[in-house]
């Protein structure tokens, strides 16, 4: 019995220090991350894929590593609690934004990036509304179908919005007085679900060019972009894309710039030279973001001094434009 219980006490003993030991561990390691935390978005889309590419062309320099979010609203909300030193964000979710919280409005530019485009799925088929049912079974002769083809066949209409999407289908409507009713989706497969049942009649999400989420469905998937046929209001203007899998050429888009962000930090600090580093990198190795490997989207930065009147992080002969200026 009483061997019984030594063993025990130095099996629990050892058990202690093993569990001592891997905290020190994690303690340890958290303290030597110095890598740069960059706030991106979703796994697989343009974002998270774009910090690839910078971990790829910059990471031997400046090591840098994504921060997994919803997209460009979350990340300012990761960014105002310290949780990321840098991340990627709407201009048009950043103003807003940054009217009502003063940590936003103090973030700094370190790099203009792409165009965020808003991809508007609905069912080619159309979809049903006013539909009355009688014990869960469909009344025949009920409700009327309604083909979304154009941004303005929206009025009146229910939208799932998946991240970002959501702040930008608000300042649409705003803009607009369309009447829009939005239903918050927590993902692109999960408005996709609302929309094939017949919960909403069409769905917002938002990316880069071309937009994985997008490319992966066919022409037989019975889905359809719905052209933006409207006037841009600032900060948003309109491009042409292709998406030859869904048949859809020399399309409109509304657009609206990203810009990458960084919390002020001191130029002279530690943060401060690590995060000029990673600008100074992003600037000189642009023509191999470009012209290499790399996600498309890096092609639509022509001037890396560009800033749309933000503040910028440690830059001088910065040019200010309008937020109507093509990136």
């Amino acid at each position: 019995m009483k061997s019984t219980a030594c063993h025990f006490s130095r099996a629990l003993g050892s058990a202690l220090l093993l569990a001592f030991a891997t905290v020190l561990s994690q303690a340890q390691d958290l303290k030597n991350d110095s890598a740069l935390r960059i706030a991106s978005g979703p796994a697989g889309k343009i974002y998270e894929l774009m910090v690839r590419d910078i971990q790829a062309v910059c990471g031997a320099s400046t090591p840098v590593r994504s921060v997994a979010s919803t997209g460009g609203l979350q990340n300012l909300s990761i960014l105002s609690a310290n949780e990321s030193e840098l991340g990627i964000v709407q201009l048009d979710t950043l103003k807003d934004m940054g009217a009502g919280d003063e940590n936003i409005r103090n973030l700094q530019a370190v790099m203009p990036l792409h165009n965020n485009l808003l991809h508007v799925l609905a069912l080619a088929r159309g979809s049903a509304v006013g539909t009355k049912t009688l014990g869960g079974v469909t009344v025949p002769y009920t409700g009327s179908t309604v083909v979304v083809g154009k941004f303005s066949e929206l009025k009146g209409r229910t939208i799932a919005v998946v991240g970002s999407a959501q702040l930008m289908g608000s300042t649409l409507e705003r803009q607009l007085r369309y009447d829009m009713q939005f239903i918050v989706a927590d993902s692109d497969e999960h408005a996709l679900k609302l929309l094939r049942e017949g919960s909403v009649q069409a769905v917002f999400t938002l990316g880069g060019w071309p937009l994985p989420s997008i490319v992966r469905h066919n022409i037989n998937s019975g889905l359809a972009l719905v052209e933006y046929d409207l006037a841009p209001q600032s900060p948003y203007l309109v491009v042409k894309r292709n998406y030859q899998n869904l048949e859809a050429f020399n399309r409109n888009f509304l657009a609206v710039p990203n810009v990458l962000m960084t919390r002020p930090f001191k130029v002279g600090g530690s943060m401060g030279t690590q995060v000029k580093t990673l600008q100074n990198c992003l600037r000189q190795h642009l023509d191999d973001f470009q012209e290499g490997r790399y996600q498309a989207v890096w092609k639509e930065i022509k001037d890396t001094n560009t800033y749309y009147g933000l503040p910028a992080f440690a830059s001088t002969n910065v040019t200010r434009i309008t937020t109507n200026s093509r990136l």
